[in-house]
């Protein structure tokens, strides 16, 4: 089933249109900032939205 889901992705990959491919990037962070804001608020219940930011930014670039 896992092989069947990667040669669908890259299908997919092989068909998208380069406006598609140029976007995928930013969507990708995105998703990836969403999961690690997650985990954040896991490690940090008490944490407001402004907190959260200020961590995930920190993680990303540094402090």
């Amino acid at each position: 089933m896992a092989e069947e889901i990667e040669r669908g992705k890259i299908a997919r990959a092989r068909t998208a249109t380069i406006e598609e491919k140029l976007l995928d990037g930013p969507r990708l962070f995105a998703t990836a900032c969403e999961a690690a804001r997650a985990g954040i608020r896991i490690h940090y219940p008490n944490a407001d939205e402004s907190q959260i930011e200020r961590i995930l930014w920190e993680r990303i670039y540094g402090q």
